[in-house]
C-alpha cells in the first residue's frame, strides 16, 4: 500500500495509484511525459468541441465558397475557437449597424442569442442533415427575422425540415400540403407518378409549416387567397436540391405544392429514358442532325422534360452553341446558355426565341409550344440551319401536327421543317426485391395467347420495405416515335384532308403503338400488365 505522501506526490494521478504504480513510475509521469490535469482536460475538450462547431457553422454558411470549405474546415480544426470570435465580431457589428446600437450593446445581444441557440440545440431534437435556404442563399433565421429564437418557431422549423427530407428519400417529385378539414392538414407525395399520404397534421401547427416554406420561398406570408409562386433550396451532406412553390387559397385554408427539382440523381441519357433499340437509333441520328425539328408531346408527367435534356446531353457542347428557353429552367447545364421566361419582365417564349436566333446557337431548345408566334419562329429557325427541339402538349403524334396546324402553322412548312415526333407515356418499374412469376387470369392468358405472348414470362408486383409496399420502383417511358417520311409529308399537303380524322387516326394507332411497346416491356418483366393498362386505357 501507498503512504500519504505517495498519494500527494502523484496528484493529478490517482488512477495511477490505484494500479499499483511504484514511486518511480509516478515521478516519471510527474516529470513530464502527460501534464493533463483537470483544468487542462476540460479545456482541451471545449477547445475540441468548438473547434468541430466552427466546422459545421462553416459547413452550412453559404458565403463560403464551396471550393473552399475543404480548406477552410482543415484550418477550423485547428483555430475554430478564433473563427468563432471572428464570426461573433462580425455578427456584432452587423447587428449595431442595423439596429444603431452601441457596439458593447449589439456584442451583448449577439452573445446572449448565441448562448440560447445553444441551449435551445442541446435541449432539442436532433438536427437533421438538412438545410433550407432562400434562393439566394440565406438561412430560415435571416429569412425570418430572428423569430426562431422561440422554441415554438424553432420545433416548426424542424418539422418542416423533417417533411422534405422525408419528400427527398422517398424520391418524391412532388409534396402537396392541403387541408383536410378545418382543423387537419395532410402531407402527401407523389411517387412514380401516383399521390400517397403520409402524414396528417393539425391545422395550427400546419399552418406554422406552410408559413415557413412561404417564408424561405420568397412569398406573402399575410397574403392567403391570391395564388403565389416561389422558389427555395435545400442543402443537403451530398448536393443541393432546388424546389418549386405554388400556394393558393382552398376551402379550409391554405394549400402548397411543391415541385421537387433534385440535381444530384443527375440526368438520364437518351438508352436510360426506355426507347427500344430500334427507336433509339432513329431519336439519336434525329439529334445529330445540324438542322430540323424534334417535338416531344404528350400530357402532363409524362416525362417530356426529362427526354428533351437527355437529347441535350447527346450533344457535344464544346463544338455547339446550345441555347435553351425554359418556363422555368429545370435543370442547370453548365455549358449551355439558358434564358427563363419572365413575363413580367417581357421575356416570353417568342421574344426570347426572336434573340436567340441572333446569337449564332446551333441547338435551340424550346421548353414547350404554347403559341401560335413560338411555333412559328421554331419552325422557320429549323429550317435556317439550327436543330430545333421542342415540346407540346398532345395526346399523339398525328394530333401534334394537328395542333400545329390549328395554331396556324401551314402544312407546307411542318413538312419541310418537321423531322421528328415522339409521344411517350411513364409506366411504373417493377421492384426487383419483391416481383415474382405473375397469376394472370384466364381472360389475360387467352388473349395472350391469341398474340403469341408467352404468358409466363410476365411478373406481378408484391411490395416490400424497399418499395415502401408498392412493389414498385422508378419509371420508364413508353415511346412512339414518328420520322416524317416522303408518304406522310404527301399527306399532310393533301388539301382534302380532315383534321378530325388525322387525328382520331392517330389516337387509335398512337394508342396501339404504346400498348404495344408496354407489352414488350412487361414481358421483359421490367413492368406489368395492370401498369400498362392503367396507363394506356385512357389515351385519347
Amino acid at each position: 500500500m501507498y503512504g500519504v505522501e505517495n498519494y500527494i506526490h502523484l496528484g493529478a494521478y490517482p488512477a495511477q495509484a490505484v494500479l499499483g504504480l511504484g514511486s518511480a513510475s509516478a515521478k516519471f509521469l510527474g516529470a513530464g511525459m502527460v501534464h493533463f490535469g483537470p483544468v487542462r482536460l476540460i479545456l482541451l475538450v471545449i477547445w475540441i468541441y468548438m473547434c468541430m462547431y466552427s466546422v459545421l457553422r462553416i459547413e452550412f454558411n453559404p458565403t463560403v465558397p464551396v471550393r473552399y470549405k475543404p480548406y477552410v474546415n482543415i484550418l477550423a480544426l485547428f483555430v475554430g475557437p478564433w473563427i468563432l470570435f471572428l464570426l461573433l465580431v462580425v455578427d456584432t457589428a452587423k447587428k449595431a449597424q442595423e439596429g444603431n446600437l452601441a457596439f458593447a450593446e449589439a456584442f451583448k445581444e449577439v452573445l446572449r442569442n448565441t448562448f440560447n441557440r445553444s441551449l435551445r440545440e442541446c435541449s432539442s431534437k436532433p438536427e437533421l442533415p438538412i438545410k433550407l435556404l432562400d434562393s439566394s442563399g440565406r438561412d430560415f433565421s435571416e429569412v425570418y427575422g430572428g423569430s426562431d429564437d422561440s422554441a415554438l418557431a424553432n420545433e416548426m422549423l424542424h418539422l418542416t425540415q423533417q417533411i422534405i427530407l422525408d419528400g427527398i428519400n422517398d424520391r418524391a417529385s412532388d409534396i402537396l400540403i392541403d387541408p383536410k378539414s378545418n382543423d387537419m392538414y395532410t402531407i402527401r407525395f407523389r411517387i412514380d407518378g401516383l399521390l400517397s399520404t403520409v402524414n396528417e397534421i393539425e391545422s395550427d401547427r400546419c399552418v406554422a409549416v406552410v408559413n415557413s416554406i412561404k417564408a424561405i420561398s420568397g412569398m406573402d406570408i399575410a397574403e392567403r387567397r391570391r395564388p403565389q409562386d416561389g422558389a427555395f433550396m435545400a442543402k443537403l451532406l451530398d448536393g443541393n436540391v432546388f424546389f418549386r412553390v405554388a400556394s393558393a387559397g382552398v376551402l379550409g385554408g391554405e394549400k402548397l405544392s411543391i415541385r421537387v427539382l433534385n440535381q444530384s440523381t443527375g440526368l438520364l441519357g437518351l438508352e436510360s429514358i426506355g426507347f427500344a433499340d430500334e427507336l433509339l437509333s432513329s431519336v439519336l441520328n434525329a439529334v445529330s442532325q445540324s438542322s430540323g425539328m424534334i417535338i416531344v408531346c404528350g400530357p402532363t408527367g409524362s416525362g417530356k422534360t426529362t427526354t428533351l435534356y437527355a437529347m441535350l446531353g447527346e450533344i457535344d457542347f464544346l463544338t455547339r452553341n446550345v441555347v435553351t428557353v425554359e418556363d422555368p429552367v429545370e435543370y442547370v447545364l453548365p455549358q449551355a446558355s439558358q434564358i427563363e421566361v419572365n413575363v413580367k419582365a417581357d421575356i416570353t417564349f417568342a421574344n426570347a426565341l426572336r434573340s436567340i436566333v441572333r446569337q449564332d446557337p446551333d441547338v435551340i431548345c424550346v421548353g414547350e409550344i404554347r403559341d401560335a408566334e413560338t411555333a412559328s419562329m421554331a419552325l422557320q429557325a429549323s429550317q435556317t440551319g439550327h436543330l430545333v427541339i421542342a415540346t407540346l402538349h398532345s395526346s399523339s403524334n398525328m394530333a401534334s401536327l394537328v395542333r400545329l396546324m390549328e395554331l396556324g402553322i401551314k402544312p407546307m412548312l411542318l413538312s419541310t421543317a418537321l423531322n421528328v415526333i415522339i409521344s411517350q407515356r411513364l409506366v411504373r418499374v417493377l421492384c426487383d426485391d419483391c416481383k415474382s412469376p405473375a397469376n394472370l387470369s384466364a381472360e389475360w392468358i387467352i388473349q395472350l395467347q391469341k398474340s403469341k405472348w408467352d404468358h409466363t414470362k410476365f411478373m406481378q408486383a408484391n411490395g416490400c420495405e424497399n418499395c415502401h409496399g408498392t412493389g414498385y420502383r422508378g419509371r420508364t417511358a413508353i415511346c412512339d416515335v414518328t420520322i416524317l417520311t416522303g408518304n406522310l409529308k404527301a399527306k399532310l399537303l393533301d388539301r382534302n384532308l380532315s383534321h378530325g380524322d388525322m387525328k382520331k387516326d392517330g389516337d387509335i394507332s398512337g394508342r396501339s403503338t404504346l400498348r404495344a411497346e408496354g407489352l414488350k416491356k412487361a414481358f421483359a418483366g421490367i413492368t406489368t400488365i395492370e401498369e400498362v393498362q392503367r396507363v394506356t386505357s385512357n389515351l385519347g
